[in-house]
């Protein structure tokens, strides 16, 4: 049943509703993707980036555990406790 004031947005294709949008919006086409902006490709990293990079994140991750480990000794009631928080993060217990 179709009525002369029926809402296309609503009873109408959601495509369409998509693309008429998107159409006002932008004053162009929906599905036109070439007016669109691309992000530029990024070149693969060197082997020297990624070296550095690695030794980065083994420096984080230093840091980090011993943050941890710093906290975990501080607010621990007991050392059963601390053993279990320890072990729970994957840090050696002492």
């Amino acid at each position: 049943m179709y009525y002369r004031d029926e809402d296309p947005n609503r009873t109408g294709s959601p495509d369409d509703c998509f693309n008429s949008f998107m159409s006002d919006i932008t004053g162009g086409r929906s599905d036109d993707l070439d007016f669109y902006e691309k992000r530029p490709i990024m070149p693969e990293p060197s082997q020297y980036e990624k070296e550095q990079e690695a030794i980065r994140m083994s420096e984080h991750k230093k840091q980090v555990d011993y943050f941890l480990r710093a906290q975990i000794n501080q607010f621990a009631r007991s050392s059963e406790q601390r053993d279990a928080m320890l072990k729970q993060h994957g840090l050696e217990v002492e």
